[in-house]
C-alpha cells in the first residue's frame, strides 16, 4: 500500500509545473518577461525543496522522538528502537509533505478568483500592444530599416493630425486662496475642436 501511494504521488506531483504554472504564466505574463518568470518559479521551487531533508531530520529528532540506537544494546532493544525510529521518521515525512501540499492547494485555490481577471487584463494589454505596433508600422517609412528612423520622423504624422482646443474664460478669476473662503468657479466654452 505504501509503495502504491508513493508511485501515485510521484507520478502526479510532477504535473504542477507543466500543467498549471507554465500555462498560467504563458497567459498572464507579458511576453518580454516570461523567461524571467519561468526562471524565478523554478529557482523558488528548488530553493524551497532544498529545505525538506533538514526539516524531516529536525522534525523526526526534536518533535517525534527519533533516538539513535545505544551502543551495547541487545538485539530486541535495537529492533524496538528501530520501530520507534521508523514511526518518528514516517510522521516527520508526513508532516514535511502533507503541510506544504495542503498549503499549496490552499494557495492554488485563490486562482479560481484571480486568474480570470488576470487573464482578461493580460489579453487586453497584448491586444493594445499589438494595435500600437500596427499603428507604428503604418507610420514607418517603407523599404527602410526601422532602427534608422529618427524620432522626429516618427512624431511628424502625429503633429499633422493634432486638434487644437481653444478655451475662453468668460470671467477673470482670482486664484489666491487667502483672499476669501469661496472657491473660484471657472466657466469655459469650446470654440473649435
Amino acid at each position: 500500500m505504501h509503495g502504491l501511494v508513493l508511485i501515485i504521488v510521484g507520478f502526479c506531483i510532477s504535473w504542477n509545473a507543466p500543467a498549471a504554472n507554465n500555462p498560467i504564466f504563458a497567459e498572464i505574463v507579458p511576453e518580454k518577461s516570461r523567461t524571467s518568470v519561468y526562471a524565478l518559479d523554478r529557482s523558488f521551487e528548488s530553493i524551497l525543496s532544498s529545505f525538506a531533508p533538514p526539516a524531516v531530520g529536525i522534525l523526526a529528532q526534536h518533535v517525534y522522538g527519533y533516538k539513535p540506537i545505544q551502543k551495547g544494546a541487545s538485539e530486541s532493544e535495537e529492533i524496538a528502537t528501530d520501530r520507534e525510529n521508523a514511526l518518528s521518521l514516517a510522521k516527520a515525512l508526513y508532516t514535511a509533505i502533507g503541510i506544504p501540499m495542503a498549503l499549496c492547494c490552499f494557495i492554488y485555490s485563490f486562482l479560481y478568483f484571480t486568474y480570470p481577471k488576470d487573464r482578461e487584463r493580460a489579453q487586453m494589454e497584448a491586444f493594445i500592444e499589438s494595435e500600437m505596433r500596427e499603428l507604428l508600422s503604418d507610420t514607418m517609412p517603407e523599404g527602410g530599416d526601422h532602427s534608422q528612423a529618427q524620432p522626429f520622423e516618427l512624431e511628424e504624422p502625429y503633429i499633422k493630425d493634432r486638434t487644437i482646443i481653444e478655451v475662453d474664460y468668460e470671467d477673470e478669476v482670482d486664484l489666491d486662496p487667502n483672499k476669501n473662503d469661496e472657491k473660484p468657479i471657472l466657466h469655459a466654452s469650446r470654440h473649435s475642436l
